[in-house]
Parts: structure tokens; sequence; C-alpha cells
């Protein structure tokens, strides 16, 4: 399963989809509660402003979500992260989201109406709390995909036992 550290893994199509769904749920959720946060009460952001950037993230966040998280394990692979070292696992979900994440948060935020100024703050500042909450980040994405994997198990397990006679 791609969730013990092997995504070179091709999967079937609804291991593709369980993982799409995760990654994309997961997205959604942390940005929107840590994103608030940010926005409103660092880079000065109404809170119209950051409902606006909100809604303006959730159609980016259905885009990118999966592609983050496939490119975020192709990158664990690369630096050959292999879960066991929590520097690594730190290293890596930074850079993921420095390289990945950053250019899309600034044009959210150009569609939202904010002005270079809260533009600069606002990603100066999410960069650096999320190098300390990439890693809860990664935690969660991976704790998503575990759960959604286990939901499908037990939903087959619940269709299986419906079909034994």
């Amino acid at each position: 399963m791609i969730l013990e550290g092997n995504p070179e893994r091709t999967g079937n199509r609804q291991e593709k989809l369980i993982l799409a769904v995760a990654d994309i749920t997961a997205m959604i959720i942390f940005s929107t509660v840590l994103c608030m946060t940010i926005e409103i009460f660092i880079a000065g952001l109404t809170v119209f402003q950051s409902i606006q950037a909100r809604l303006a993230a959730i159609p980016v966040n259905l885009v990118t979500g999966r592609p983050y998280g496939w490119f975020r394990d192709r990158l664990f692979v690369l630096l050959s992260i292999d879960r066991s070292s929590p520097l690594k696992m730190i290293l890596g979900d930074t850079l993921a989201f420095v390289i990945f994440q950053v250019p899309l948060y600034v044009i959210v935020l150009l569609f939202a109406g904010a002005t270079w100024k809260q533009i600069a703050i606002s990603s100066v500042f999410m960069s650096l709390i999320f190098s300390l909450a990439r890693r809860p980040y990664g935690i969660f994405l991976d704790q998503c995909r575990s759960l959604s994997f286990r939901i499908v198990g037990s939903l087959k397990g619940r269709e299986a036992e419906a079909n034994d006679p």
C-alpha cells in the first residue's frame, strides 16, 4: 500500500480514487483552518477577504490536492525519505510545501483582492508557519489516507458479508 512508504506502486483504479479523495479532503480541511488564522490574525485580511480566499482556494485544492500528494510522495522517494527519520520527514514536507504550494497561495490571495503587501506578509508568514505545520500536515494527510483505506475496506467487508448466503 502507498501508505507504507511505497509510492512507486502503481495501484489499481480504486486505490488511486481513494488517495485522490483523501488528499483533497486533507488539503481543504487543513488549509482552511490554518490559512484563515494566518490571513486574519497576522496578515490583516478582513474576515470577508479570508472567506473569499478560502472559497477561491476550494477549486484550487480540488485540482491540486492529489497532485500535491503525488508530488510529496515522489519527493520523498527522490530524497530517500523512509519515514523512519523525523528530521527527513520535516525537511521533505517543508520542501514539498514551499515548492508546490506557495506560488498557488499567492494566486489565491490575488483573486481574493489582497494587496501585494498583504500577499508578501501572508506568504512569508505562511512559509514560516508551514515550516512548522508541514509535518503535522504530513501526518494529517497520512492519517486521512489510512482512514480512507480502512473505511473502504470496512465497506467491502460488509458487502461481502451481505452477499454470503
